[in-house]
C-alpha cells in the first residue's frame, strides 16, 4: 500500500518549542513517489526575530512584518497534512513546533512520524555526520537556500526518496507505537545492546561532553523512559535532541547503583543533573532537651550536620513523622489542641526520667545501634557479590568479590557526605536489610528506620 506523505520543514525564532515561535513553513506532498503539492509562507512570529537568527537564516523583521500570522495558514497546514506522514528531518523538532502553535489555538494537531535522521542512518549507512547540509553534500543533493524552509524541504524529498528507493518495505510511522523515539544522533545498536540489570547511566552529547547521570533497577527500562515521544518539558527535550552516545556501569544491585550515582553525580556535576547537585534531604530531625529537662523533637534545615537522626525531602515529610511518633508516645498530633495538657499529664503519671526514656526508645527504636558495618548484596555476576562498606554511618567503598576465593575483583571509593548518609538511611527504611558490624557477627536482625514518607 503506498504512503502518502508530507515533507515539512520550518524555520523559528528559536530552538525550543515553549518558548520560541515559527517563522518560515514549507509543506511539500508526496504520493506515490510524485510531488503533487507544494506550500511556502513566510509566518510573523508576533516577537522580534534575534539577530543570531537573522544571520542563520536570512529572515529578518522586516520580511515577516507583513506575513500572516500562524492562526491565519493553521487551517491551510491541517489540511495539507491530513490522512499524511509527517516527514521531516529531525522531526520531533519540525513537529513539537507544529504541535506548541497549535495548542496554544486550542486545538490538538496529531499526526503519524518519520525522521529522515533516523531512515539514513539506517538506510544510507556510513556517513560522518547526517546534519541536512552534509548528509546531502555527501549525496550529491544540492540545496538551493539552505536553512530556509523550502530549499530545505527540497532537500529533505529527494533524500527522502533516496531512502524509499533503498527500501521497499521502509516502517510506516516513527517509534510512537513502540512507546520510544530515539534522539536522531543515537545508533538504534547501542540502545538495543543496553543491558537490563541494575546500575548507572551516562548521556554523552556528538563531541563528548557529559550531560546527564541516572541510574535503575533496570537500566535500559529506565534509558527508554528519556526517549518517550510525548516528553513535554523543554528541559527533557533539549536534552533528548543532544544524546548521542550512552555507557553504563553495571553494579549488580539497587543500592550500589544509588549510591554510585550519587558519588558521580557530586563528582562530576553534569549540566543536566541540576536538582540532585543540591542537597536532596534539606530538613532534619532530631531528639533534643528543652530547659524543663523535657525530650522533644525538633525539626531544623540541616547544613553538613552528623548527627541528626532522621532526614526529609521536605518540611511536610518531616512534619508527618513527627506526628507519628507523637501519637505513639502522647496519643495526639503536635497541632492537636490537647497537644500540651496530654504531654503534661503523661510527665505527672510516668515522671520526667520515665518519659524521657520512654520517649527516646520510640524515637531510637529502629535506628542502627552501629554506625560501622557492611551489607552484602548480589554482584554483577553469579560467580560474585557485593560488599557495601559504611564507616560513621557514611558509605565509603562499594566493593566486588569472588564468591570462590573472597578475593577483591573491583571497589569504588564513594564520596563522603551528609546526602549520602541520607540516601542510605533512606534505603534501608524502605527495604530492611541485613548488616555486618564491622568488628563484629552479623546482625540477625533486618534494619527498618521507617523515618521518612515519599522519598521517591
Amino acid at each position: 500500500m503506498e504512503q502518502s506523505y508530507s515533507i515539512i520543514d520550518i524555520e523559528t525564532t528559536g530552538g525550543r518549542s515553549g518558548n520560541n515561535k515559527i517563522t518560515e513553513i514549507a509543506i511539500i506532498n508526496l504520493d506515490e513517489g510524485i510531488i503533487t503539492e507544494t506550500y511556502s509562507t513566510l509566518i510573523n512570529p508576533e516577537r522580534s526575530i534575534p539577530w543570531a537568527i537573522t544571520r542563520l537564516t536570512g529572515i529578518d523583521n522586516d520580511m515577516v512584518a507583513d506575513a500572516p500570522k500562524f492562526y491565519e495558514v493553521a487551517k491551510k497546514i491541517i489540511e495539507l497534512t491530513k490522512d499524511r506522514i509527517f516527514v521531516a528531518h529531525n522531526v520531533f523538532f519540525d513537529y513539537n513546533f507544529i504541535k506548541h502553535e497549535f495548542s496554544d489555538l486550542g486545538f490538538q494537531y496529531k499526526r503519524e512520524k518519520l525522521c529522515t535522521v533516523r531512515l539514513a542512518r539506517k538506510y544510507l549507512p556510513g556517513h560522518k555526520s547526517y546534519s541536512l547540509g552534509k548528509v546531502c553534500s555527501d549525496l550529491g543533493i544540492s540545496i538551493e537556500g539552505r536553512h530556509r524552509a523550502l530549499g530545505d524541504a527540497c532537500a529533505t524529498i529527494e533524500l527522502f526518496k533516496m531512502i524509499l528507493e533503498k527500501e521497499e518495505n521502509p516502517p510506516l510511522i516513527e517509534e510512537d507505537s513502540k512507546k520510544i523515539a530515539l534522539p536522531a544522533k543515537l545508533e538504534r545498536s547501542e540502545y538495543e545492546n543496553l543491558p537490563s540489570s541494575p546500575g548507572v547511566y551516562y548521556f554523552y552529547d556528538e563531541a563528548g561532553f557529559l550531560l546527564y547521570i541516572g541510574k535503575s533497577k533496570e537500566i535500559k527500562k529506565r534509558i527508554s523512559s528519556h526517549f518517550r515521544p510525548d516528553i513535554k518539558r523543554s528541559k527533557d527535550l533539549e536534552l533528548k535532541n543532544r544524546i548521542a552516545k550512552v555507557n553504563y556501569t553495571e553494579t549488580g544491585n539497587e543500592l550500589a547503583a544509588l549510591l554510585l550515582e550519587s558519588h558521580e553525580i557530586k563528582t562530576l556535576r553534569p549540566h543536566y543533573n541540576r536538582a540532585l547537585k543540591r542537597r536532596k534531604f534539606p530538613k532534619h530531625m532530631e531528639l533534643k532537651e528543652n530547659s524543663s529537662g523535657e525530650k522533644y523533637i525538633n525539626i531544623f534545615h540541616g547544613g553538613e550536620k552528623e548527627h541528626s537522626t532522621y532526614a526529609f525531602t521536605n518540611k511536610r515529610n518531616a512534619e508527618r513523622k513527627r506526628d507519628f511518633f507523637y501519637l505513639q508516645i502522647i496519643g495526639v498530633s503536635f497541632d492537636h489542641p490537647e497537644f500540651s495538657q496530654r504531654k503534661s499529664n503523661l510527665i505527672k503519671k510516668l515522671g520526667l526520667a520515665q518519659f524521657n526514656k520512654f520517649f527516646e526508645k520510640i524515637f531510637y527504636h529502629k535506628v542502627p545501634q552501629t554506625r560501622d558495618f557492611s551489607i552484602e548484596l548480589a554482584g554483577r555476576k553469579s560467580k560474585e557479590t557485593c560488599i557495601i562498606i559504611i564507616k560513621d554511618y557514611r558509605p565509603y567503598k562499594i566493593s566486588y568479590h569472588s564468591k570462590v576465593n573472597q578475593e577483591e575483583l573491583q571497589s569504588i571509593t564513594i564520596k563522603s557526605t551528609q546526602d549520602n548518609a541520607d540516601l542510605l538511611r533512606n534505603y534501608l527504611a524502605k527495604h530492611g536489610l541485613k548488616i555486618k558490624p564491622l568488628d563484629g557477627p552479623s546482625l540477625d536482625e533486618h534494619i527498618d528506620i521507617d523515618y521518612g514518607y515519599d522519598f521517591s
